[in-house]
């Protein structure tokens, strides 16, 4: 009886003892927990953003339509403009800009101008095509892009295989007025300025052709958002677990 009383007794630290983790589950286990912990400090952009959807609709209301670009349908709204038959290219201005985050809330000014000028564009069959993308809304795509605003972005789009050439000029956000992209259109004062030719080009850059614009933004998008000390906090787990 005092054997099988000091069996039964010592039966639970057997147990322990056969369950307990390798170093090599532990270093999982540890490992899993910290890149949850790091991945719940991520946000998601599809989460915490919301297709801002006043402008299209203020814009279609004055007369031309102003499409919203987004990071999943941008490059399809602006090439199925183009006719495969089309000799010319489409033009498309792309008006970048953002919220209190992206353009410290200084971009409302331009935005009302771009969508009064969308109105006075409606009866004029060589005004080009138009365009909204809000950096606070698509960070991903503004990253991708290369671009910040207040910036409007003119585009020459013409069928596959040729290139699609892009001239940015940058919008005063307190001066900026229909007069301003009225002139523009008028004067074509935009082809004074360079054409963009970065790696970040969304069409025509190295980045784009080898398909790494998007997860490229992703990166500086996360960069941007996840506190510094959290990437301290995961240097420290990995180099301490290293050696």
């Amino acid at each position: 009886m005092r054997f099988s009383t000091i069996g039964l007794a010592a039966l639970p630290l057997i147990v322990a003892a056969t369950q307990q983790e390798s170093p090599i589950d532990q270093f999982k286990n540890q490992a899993q927990y910290y890149a949850n912990k790091f991945q719940s400090y991520i946000p998601n952009p599809s989460k915490s953003f919301t297709v801002d959807s006043a402008h299209a609709a203020a814009a279609k209301a004055g007369g031309k339509t102003l499409s919203i670009l987004r990071l999943g349908d941008w490059r399809d709204i602006i090439t199925s403009s183009v006719k495969p038959t089309r000799t010319t290219p489409e033009e498309w201005w792309v008006l970048v800009s953002g919220g209190n985050k992206t353009c410290f809330g200084h971009c409302g000014n331009v935005e009302t101008a771009f969508n009064e000028t969308a109105a006075l564009f409606a009866a004029n069959p060589t005004a080009p095509h138009l365009a909204y993308l809000n950096c606070e809304n698509e960070p991903v795509l503004c990253n991708s892009w290369g671009v910040g605003p207040p910036t409007l972005w003119i585009m020459h789009v013409a069928a596959p295989p040729a290139p699609v050439d892009i001239h940015g000029v940058y919008l005063n956000a307190t001066t900026t007025t229909v007069k301003t992209f009225t002139d523009l259109h008028s004067t074509e004062s935009w082809k004074e300025t360079p054409l963009y030719e970065g790696i970040f080009h969304p069409f025509n850059g190295p980045l784009a052709q080898y398909g790494l614009n998007v997860p490229l933004g992703y990166v500086l998008w996360v960069f941007a958002v996840v506190p510094s000390w959290l990437f301290m906090i995961g240097i420290s787990f990995i180099s301490r677990n290293i050696m």
